[in-house]
């Protein structure tokens, strides 16, 4: 049984369709919450017309959507929870790509599928460290995350409620990432099982996206990251997926925060890996700061693949 947890702040643009697409879902889930975050907009009145369809909301004041993720995480009483930003989409079979994975996977507390990014009107597949189709236990997860860091993310992860619980949820009042935190988190204590099959759409245009924040220090997934190098009981191959992920989202974000002239953000990320004695990657951070915000743009076109789908 899947329960389904979406958080929800001034998202009534959105709302519906992330709705109708569970709804959709060949599998029907165990129990559709959505927790309001003290949104402004007239959400929640929206979710209020999808009760009588099984949908149970819950208002709370707002608390970030740390807090709103762990409220739905307590309150769902299936032994799986899967996630949904409400501003995204789930394609028809991906309740039923999760339970066939949790079926031959049992042993995993993760569980991720493969997504599309719909930016600008266009369609874009992430890159994936597997093949089309792929399904199983992820043999480096670290390492796979690393790859296009599109493995897993607030839309695709399904997780065994027990273990998240364990790990205490999701981070209160970290500041980007919180997400990777939990699922970093689950990694490092348990298997985790992915299905390379398109099933769900990561809405890259929709309002408020945290991708057009500008921050003074580093995310807080980085700074997690961070705390975890050196750390005792860790295996060399988890170690080096560590760096690597580091590396990969310092990066990442860092050219992000050039593209949108947050240079502030870009030199906390910067100082972040030269505390951290990760030299070569402060090095590219300084030389993206060089690099023009609309080259950076422009390049971010050729991240994923444009795909028809």
């Amino acid at each position: 049984m899947i329960a389904v947890i979406i958080p929800l702040y001034n998202k009534a643009e959105h709302i519906a369709d992330a709705l109708e697409s569970v709804l959709a879902q060949t599998d029907k889930p165990y129990e559709i919450i959505v927790v309001d975050d003290g949104s402004t907009d007239n959400g929640p009145d929206i979710v209020a017309n999808f009760v009588d369809r099984g949908v149970f909301l819950i208002k709370q004041a707002n608390q970030g959507v740390s807090v709103a993720r762990n409220t739905g995480l307590h309150t769902a009483t299936a032994d799986y929870v899967a996630f949904l930003d409400a501003d995204d989409q789930w394609l028809p079979e991906h309740l039923a790509t999760l339970l066939n994975l949790i079926a031959n996977c049992p042993a995993a507390a993760l569980y991720s599928t493969g997504h599309l990014i719909r930016r600008e009107n266009r369609v874009f597949r992430p890159r994936s460290a597997f093949p089309d189709a792929w399904q199983g236990l992820i043999p480096d997860f670290f390492a796979a995350f690393a790859s296009g860091l599109s493995l897993v993310n607030s839309s695709t992860a399904c997780v065994r409620k027990a273990a998240l619980v364990e790990v205490g949820g999701f981070p209160v009042g970290v500041c980007r990432g919180e997400d990777t935190i939990a699922w970093v988190k689950l990694a490092l204590r348990h298997p985790v099982a992915h299905a390379e099959v398109l099933t769900a759409i990561y809405n890259q245009q929709a309002s408020n996206r945290s991708i057009n924040l500008r921050e003074a220090e580093p995310p807080g997934s980085l700074q997690y990251l961070a705390e975890l190098f050196g750390k005792s009981g860790l295996t060399a191959q988890q170690t080096r997926g560590i760096a690597l992920l580091f590396e990969r989202i310092s990066i990442f974000t860092a050219a992000g925060f050039r593209a949108n002239g947050d240079l502030e953000g870009l030199q906390a990320i910067k100082l972040l890996a030269v505390g951290n004695r990760k030299y070569s990657t402060a090095l590219a951070i300084t030389a993206l700061a060089w690099i023009p915000a609309r080259l950076l743009s422009s390049a971010k076109q050729f991240r994923h693949h444009r795909t028809d789908a």
